[in-house]
């Protein structure tokens, strides 16, 4: 398809001439003589450029490249004149205009103009594109959820979305907590704002402070330049600090101070910056208890519980495991280019009757392992992964200590539970407590900790 340029020009010969040349480097042209014709042309047709004369017999090329403009920003316009001052030009350029040429035009100077008019428009275009998509896939509707607790914690995110409160996302890993905390974002009026986001606990103690709040050059051995930090970086929008429970107690001081007063310090600096940023936190952990054990301030603790909107597991959903099904089938077909038009009933309840210790990242993974196993259009028990397959010959190891240890209470049933959830873990990984703590959504830290605990 040709790129669009309106000409208008009210001097005949002129007009022809452009034309022809711009009909010759294989663009598409629509000529007008007059205000008129040219504002009739641009309602009925996209044009990726104008070219404008400054002075036509019927209205001055300012105000109509002002007309053009406001109904259409993204449009490119070049203005043409016999009469070119510096005036001029800079009313052009401050109105919004691309660019400024005199009569006689030198054409080759022209096409470059154009053509990078062109590519800069397209480039726009394809970022406003990509905004929508981005708005549209987190629009909080799209996150699937049809029981209660989804329902009432969806009503909890139409709240909280326009608002600049500090909210603290909790739950167990895989239950979707980062998900949440971009619809909230991209529902928010801080959505044409960055979202900056970063796992606490993916990063080492020693370089989590130059990650939040940057460095000055020659701060450490290593920081050869200047950095900005997640902070700086999400000015204006919203800042993700996930596993917020990893933070250091050495470092929770400073986090407390830019919550409250928007301003820090980079590392090795003496300037304090200010920031307008929207924190949202998240946490699988039991902070009340970490913070009685003292490894977490208690002013910060309420600092982040301002909003604190709790993200079920999948057991406690089970209404929710038929639509995530679905949904994953969907996704993984079309991603892996594979025609699986859904799920063998005896392979939905062997999803209906697991318990999900992953939640619904466990229930994606092993949905995406299905539709890439799957022989025919429907995913059929054998397709799933092995531990799942099991639970169909014998009864599991989380039904054998429902059926044989009735006497235990629900924090020893629990407590049972997350070993066994554990010793599968790591036998799956071969002893690898790296990919073990990967498969359960836990840090390598807390993984030691629970193997530590459970003697295993």
């Amino acid at each position: 398809m040709k790129d669009k340029i309106l000409i208008v020009e009210d001097d005949i010969n002129t007009l022809n001439g452009l034309a022809e040349i711009l009909e010759d480097e294989n663009f598409e042209v629509v000529k007008a003589r007059n205000a008129r014709e040219a504002a009739a042309e641009f309602r009925n047709n996209h044009f990726n450029v104008v070219l404008l004369d400054y002075l036509l017999p019927d209205k001055d090329g300012m105000e109509l490249s002002r007309e053009f403009l406001e109904e259409q920003p993204e449009i490119r316009i070049i203005m043409l004149t016999a009469f070119g001052t510096v005036k001029n030009a800079v009313n052009a350029m401050k109105l919004g205009i691309y660019d400024y040429l005199t009569k006689p035009i030198n054409l080759d100077e022209l096409l470059i103009i154009i053509r990078r008019a062109i590519q800069e428009q397209k480039l726009i275009i394809e970022n406003i594109d990509l905004k929508s998509k981005i708005l549209e896939t987190y629009r909080f509707e799209n996150i699937i959820g049809v029981s209660g607790k989804m329902q009432e914690v969806f009503k909890k995110i139409v709240k909280v979305a326009n608002s600049d409160a500090t909210i603290l996302l909790r739950g167990e890993s895989g239950t979707g907590k980062e998900l949440i905390a971009r619809a909230i974002h991209y529902q928010s009026p801080r959505k044409n704002g960055p979202l900056i986001e970063i796992n606490c606990a993916s990063i080492p103690e020693t370089l989590l402070e130059s990650e939040l709040f940057g460095h000055e050059k020659g701060a450490f051995t290593g920081a050869y330049k200047m950095k900005k930090g997640k902070f700086e970086l999400a000015n204006n929008g919203t800042l993700f600090l996930d596993e917020i429970s990893e933070i250091p107690i050495s470092l929770q001081a400073k986090l407390l101070r830019v919550l409250q007063e928007r301003r820090f310090t980079r590392v090795g600096g003496v300037d304090n910056i200010e920031v307008n940023v929207r924190l949202i936190a998240a946490t699988n952990a039991d902070l009340e208890k970490i913070m009685a054990e003292g490894l977490f301030r208690e002013d910060l603790y309420y600092r982040l519980n301002v909003i604190s909107i709790f993200v079920p597991p999948l057991r406690e959903r089970r209404e929710d495991i038929g639509p995530l099904t679905d949904y994953f089938i969907q996704k993984y077909a079309q991603k892996n280019n594979r025609n699986i038009k859904g799920i063998s009933q005896e392979a939905r309840e062997i999803l209906m009757n697991h318990d999900w210790p992953g939640n619904v990242r466990e229930l994606e993974n092993a949905i995406e392992s299905a539709v890439v196993m799957a022989e025919g259009e429907y995913i059929q028990p054998e397709d799933l992964p092995a531990y799942l397959q099991m639970t169909t010959q014998k009864p599991s190891p989380f039904q054998a200590l429902l059926q044989n240890q009735n006497n235990m209470s629900y924090k020893e049933k629990l407590e049972a539970f997350e070993r066994e959830i554990i010793r599968q873990a790591l036998l799956e990984s071969n002893g690898n407590k790296t990919q073990a703590a990967k498969k359960l959504g836990f840090t390598p830290r807390t993984l030691r900790n629970k193997v530590k605990k459970y003697n295993l």
